[in-house]
């Protein structure tokens, strides 16, 4: 379902693992990266999210999350720590972590380009994630 919130799509890269839980290589050493499932919770008409009859969230798996810019920041500061990201994003609530240091691959109007999370904070509307541009 389309909301104008959300215009815009990302994908969260993973490593590659192997059967041991090492990292798979490129012949030039650079990890292999795949495009993480993860679950985001469904929404009625009228945006409200969607229960199961014992009270939790019904969900659905999906590679594109669905986001929008909130801010063009140049950094916060949130109990004396410093994080500094360059956008604050919004997207439908995640139920699953995506840890600092996880590449994004980001897709507005007009471009496509990487970013690194910063910071995840996941509330009863949805899901902010903090992150920095990736220059290569």
């Amino acid at each position: 379902m389309y909301n104008p919130r959300w215009p815009h799509t990302f994908t969260v890269l993973e490593e590659q693992l192997d059967e041991n839980g090492l990292p798979v290589t490129t012949s030039e050493g650079k990890p292999i990266t795949v495009e993480k499932e993860i679950a985001m919770i469904e929404y009625d008409p009228q945006w409200n999210p969607r229960r199961n009859v014992d009270g939790s969230f019904q969900y659905k798996v999906i590679t594109k999350v669905p986001w929008g810019y909130r801010t063009s920041t140049g950094g916060m500061r949130t109990s004396g720590e410093v994080w500094v990201a360059d956008y604050k994003i919004s997207c439908p609530m995640l139920l699953e972590d995506i840890p600092s240091g996880t590449v994004l691959i980001m897709n507005d109007y007009t471009r496509s380009f990487r970013v690194k999370v910063v910071k995840m904070t996941t509330y009863n509307w949805g899901t902010n994630l903090w992150v920095d541009n990736v220059m290569n």
